[in-house]
């Protein structure tokens, strides 16, 4: 008996209609569509300082203003320098910007969510000063501590990673820090030192060509450890551990290189908003949606 495969159910994405010619040009005349912007513009921003600090800049370019209070708009441009995200992510610089034709629907509701698919593409720069405070932040502590390794000969082991710091070599990253049993006194600690090349695969930076040392062992007895090291490096340097709530997000990062000190980034992100909440959105409007596939 052959057995079949049943192909995926389409999204119920809503319609996407714009309004037309005639009332956009209307609606600038107007000034109904510039004065939308300006509020939208100062909205958005607000929102978003309270996720960002820093210097920034948005931009939320309409169709028109009638466009706008149904949830829809042309494009999205976020220019950030000197900021922080979350507390504890520092960037030099960072650009966000939704791709040519990606344009945003966006539902009305008090937890609003995707209508359509979005793709935007991303740059960011990050220095060794940033690098730095980010892994020994409290945040980024609880991911790395306590840690539980195999080291040959000594099997099983929770570690405890101290005073972290990282420098840049042209296009190798070194990692230095002292790492001790779990619970033990800090003088006890062994000074580890990582280095490797950065390279990017689909959503993760990693490690490679990775050169470990450990004082009082021999390069042999730490070939599983080094092993253990770029898999845990790229497991916590992942970009899909971004999380959009009741969104699906995808990141397929394009570029990745060290420049003059500084760790550069350039990456696509395609956001999508989780089935459960569409059709309950869709259901809950009674829209007539289009029959479009993942």
């Amino acid at each position: 008996m052959a057995v079949g495969f049943t192909e995926a159910k389409p999204m119920p994405y809503p319609a996407f209609k714009t309004a037309n010619g005639f009332s956009r040009f209307a609606q600038g005349m107007i000034g109904f569509t510039p004065l939308s912007g300006w509020m939208a513009n100062r909205v958005l921003r607000r929102e978003i300082q309270k996720l960002v600090s820093g210097q920034l800049d948005t931009r939320l370019s309409l169709y028109s203003g009638s466009d706008l209070l149904g949830g829809k708009a042309r494009g999205l441009r976020l220019n950030g320098k000197q900021i922080l995200i979350d507390g504890w992510i520092p960037l030099q610089e960072c650009q966000l910007e939704t791709l040519e034709d990606a344009a945003l629907f966006v539902s009305k509701d008090r937890r609003p969510i995707l209508l359509k698919p979005l793709d935007l593409s991303l740059t960011a720069t990050m220095a060794e000063a940033d690098l730095n405070a980010m892994l020994n932040h409290n945040k980024a502590q609880k991911r790395l501590n306590p840690l539980t390794v195999l080291i040959p000969p000594f099997g099983k082991q929770t570690l405890t990673v101290l005073n972290p710091r990282v420098s840049f070599e042209g296009d190798r990253i070194t990692l230095i820090s002292l790492v001790s049993k779990q619970n033990q006194p800090a003088d006890t600690a062994l000074p580890v030192q990582v280095s490797g090349q950065l390279s990017a695969e689909k959503s993760r930076l990693n490690l490679r060509d990775l050169d470990l040392q450990i004082s009082g062992f021999e390069p042999e007895e730490l070939r599983e450890l080094s092993q253990f090291i770029e898999n845990y490096f790229s497991d916590i340097v992942n970009l899909n551990h971004i999380k959009v709530e009741r969104h699906t997000v995808k990141v397929q990062i394009e570029q990745s290189e060290i420049v003059d000190g500084q760790l550069r980034l350039k990456a696509r992100i395609h956001v999508e908003p989780q089935r459960k909440y569409l059709e309950k959105y869709v259901a809950a409007h009674g829209k007539q949606a289009n029959s479009v596939k993942n």
